[in-house]
């Protein structure tokens, strides 16, 4: 389906620097064409696509710029980062901080601080 494969090649986009049509692709099984018109749709919806022609070039998201996709509350992430710090307390792990800095979530990082 088509919103299986626009979520396919954003989740790429958001995974590698940058990718070529070519490989997107081979990835989804469908033409170069069709990818073409995927990150034109992709576009129009807000996502801010950079096309780079050339040898180095290919397709990528802005830099900058990241989809929010957080699913849980505040009070959830604050919950779940306070478990983890308690967790790394006994382990040293640091496993909450690295999450949270994959996250980006300043709320929780500052729960992680008190």
């Amino acid at each position: 389906m088509k919103i299986d494969r626009l979520i396919g090649i954003i989740t790429t986009l958001q995974q590698k620097k940058l990718v070529t049509a070519p490989y997107l692709a081979e990835k989804s099984e469908v033409s170069r064409r069709t990818i073409n018109r995927d990150i034109e749709d992709i576009c129009k919806a807000g996502i801010p696509i950079v096309t780079t022609q050339g040898v180095n070039g290919g397709i990528s998201i802005m830099d900058g710029f990241s989809l929010d996709t957080t699913v849980f509350t505040e009070q959830e992430l604050a919950a779940i980062f306070t478990g983890l710090k308690s967790l790394d307390s006994v382990s040293y792990s640091a496993c909450a901080e690295k999450l949270t800095q994959k996250i980006g979530d300043s709320s929780a990082m500052n729960s992680l601080r008190l």
